[in-house]
């Protein structure tokens, strides 16, 4: 019986080619997610770790090895540019993720492939000035390394849409300062990070390339100053429709259909598929019924898994 049991798992099919998998939030791990899982999506995301995303962990590696699986820790700590960076990057890997990380059985963490900084700056200087670029890279070498020491990989930047800001000069200016924490990453075997919505489920590459798309902006600039580290994976860790940030308006519940939403997906997804960096977006949110009803994706989770299949035949 060996032999064909043997046969049978290496025939078994990875993970789908579709770059769409789903964020999730406030440790729910709702019908619609487990539909997904059992699809196969490239990427998940699990926000903290608590029971629920434990499972949801369990479930998609067990069923997809080749998967990826990105983490982020909630915390409340704030830094500010009168705050030693290096020290600051450090303090950020002794409190807020090593007791997380260190609260896993060894398998748990084999599972997880990256384990998230600071989310859109709201914690840090990152991206108002070349300096705070400048200190937010330091911040970040920083945490990549004391990560790279305990056996985490890095996702870093986990920049909010539609930045870095300012002029042409500014914003390649900011990208380069930044260049620090991509070869860090690159040292701990990690990947960065970019949140791509759409505002208005545009399909035009160019105008989408100041939101969604924006991280092909990004990326001429690292292929210019350091085409090494353009080389460096890609997660579309927060991905979308979004106006504004509002919870409860700016979603893709309040601003269209779902025919509107799975019509710009699918085109977002061939988008995607253009770029060998990236291995996908993990759309916002699954489980935040009463946090972001305008984001919450329950309803459109079938639609999503049969997206995923689909890419898997």
């Amino acid at each position: 019986m060996l032999v064909p049991l043997l046969a049978a798992a290496a025939l078994s099919p990875g993970v789908s080619t579709c770059r769409l998998g789903i964020h999730f939030l406030d440790d729910r791990y709702t019908p619609g997610a487990r539909r997904l899982v059992a699809a196969g999506p490239r990427v998940i995301k699990l926000f903290d770790l608590g029971p629920g995303m434990r499972e949801a962990l369990r479930d998609y590696k067990t069923r997809w090895p080749d998967g990826t699986v990105v983490v982020r820790i909630w915390f409340q700590r704030r830094w500010s540019r009168t705050d030693d960076p290096a020290e600051a990057g450090r303090s950020f890997w002794r409190e807020i993720l090593r007791p997380r990380f260190e609260s896993l059985t060894d398998q748990e963490r084999a599972w997880i492939d990256y384990w998230e900084g600071p989310n859109e700056g709201d914690s840090t200087p990152t991206w108002e000035t070349v300096e705070d670029a400048r200190w937010f890279a330091r911040f970040t070498v920083a945490l990549a390394d004391e990560m790279r020491r305990h056996g985490a990989r890095p996702l870093v930047g986990n920049i909010a849409v539609g930045n870095p800001g300012g002029t042409p000069e500014e914003f390649a200016a900011k990208v380069e300062a930044f260049l620090p924490a991509l070869e860090a990453a690159a040292r701990a075997k990690g990947a960065w990070s970019y949140h791509a919505y759409t505002l208005d489920y545009t399909t035009d590459p160019e105008k989408e390339s100041w939101t969604s798309l924006r991280y092909r902006r990004i990326l001429e600039v690292v292929r210019r100053q350091r085409p090494d580290l353009a080389k460096l994976p890609l997660v579309l860790s927060e991905s979308g429709v979004d106006r504004a940030g509002n919870s409860h308006e700016d979603g893709w519940v309040s601003r269209g259909s779902a025919d509107d939403f799975e019509r710009w997906l699918r085109w977002f997804d061939s988008e995607l598929r253009k770029d060998p960096t990236v291995i996908g977006a993990t759309l916002f949110a699954s489980g935040g019924f009463e946090s972001w009803p305008s984001f919450e994706l329950e309803a459109f989770l079938p639609r999503l898994a049969r997206m995923v299949e689909q890419a898997r035949r």
